[in-house]
C-alpha cells in the first residue's frame, strides 16, 4: 500500500524573532496587556474596569487593534497556504485513480449499452461486483454570445425574451429617507457611524 505524505509548509524565516513586544507594550507598558477590555475565557475573574478615557489609551487601544488585525491577517495567509496545497495534493495523489475510471469507463460502456439494450424496461445491468446504469441527463443549452442570440430572439422569438421586474434601492431610499414614504415590505434604517483604525502613514 502506498502511503502519500505531504511535506511540511516551508515559509520563509522571520524577519525579526516572533517574541518581541508589540508596539503598544513598547510605547505604553503602564497600561499592559492585562487591563484589555476583552477578558481571556468566561471563567476568569473579572478585568480591571478599562476605559478610554486620554489619548494614550486611545493611541494603546488603536495599536492593540492593529495588532490582532494582522495577526488575523497571517492566520488568513496561512490557511490559505494550506488549503492551496492541500487541493494540490489532492489532485496529484488522485490523477492516477482519475485517469483509470475515466479510461475502464469508456472500455466498459460499449459492452454496457449492448447488454442493456437487451433488457426491455431495466436500464441497469447487475454484476456481483457492482451495477452499471445507463442515466438521461437533461439537455443542455449555453448562451455563447448573449448580443448575437439577444438579436436574433428580438426578430424571430420574442417570447425567449423576458424582462426582469428589479427594484432599484437608491430610489426606494429616496422615497423613505427625503420624502418620509411608509412603503410595505420595506425595513429601514438611518446610517450610524462606524469606528474604522488604520496605521498611521
Amino acid at each position: 500500500m502506498q502511503v502519500a505524505v505531504l511535506d511540511p509548509v516551508r515559509t520563509e524565516p522571520a524577519p525579526f524573532p516572533l517574541d518581541l513586544p508589540s508596539t503598544a507594550d513598547l510605547f505604553y507598558p503602564d497600561l499592559g496587556s492585562a487591563l484589555s477590555p476583552v477578558p481571556a475565557n468566561g471563567d476568569d475573574a473579572p478585568a480591571p474596569a478599562f476605559a478610554v478615557d486620554s489619548l494614550a489609551k486611545a493611541d494603546w487601544a488603536i495599536s492593540r487593534i492593529l495588532d490582532a488585525e494582522a495577526r488575523i491577517a497571517r492566520r488568513a495567509e496561512l490557511a490559505s497556504t494550506l488549503h492551496e496545497r492541500i487541493d494540490q495534493w489532492l489532485t496529484k495523489a488522485s490523477a492516477a485513480d482519475s485517469d483509470s475510471v475515466s479510461y475502464l469507463t469508456t472500455l466498459l460502456r460499449p459492452y454496457a449499452e449492448v447488454e442493456i439494450a437487451k433488457q426491455r424496461r431495466s436500464r441497469s445491468l447487475v454484476l456481483p461486483s457492482g451495477t452499471i446504469q445507463l442515466r438521461r441527463l437533461p439537455d443542455r443549452l449555453d448562451i455563447i454570445d448573449p448580443e448575437a442570440a439577444m438579436a436574433w430572439a428580438t426578430s424571430h422569438a420574442p417570447d425567449a425574451i423576458i424582462t426582469e421586474r428589479k427594484l432599484v434601492k437608491s430610489e426606494l431610499k429616496r422615497l423613505v429617507f427625503h420624502q418620509n414614504e411608509a412603503i410595505p415590505g420595506i425595513e429601514a434604517s438611518l446610517g450610524t457611524d462606524e469606528i474604522y483604525v488604520k496605521a498611521s502613514a
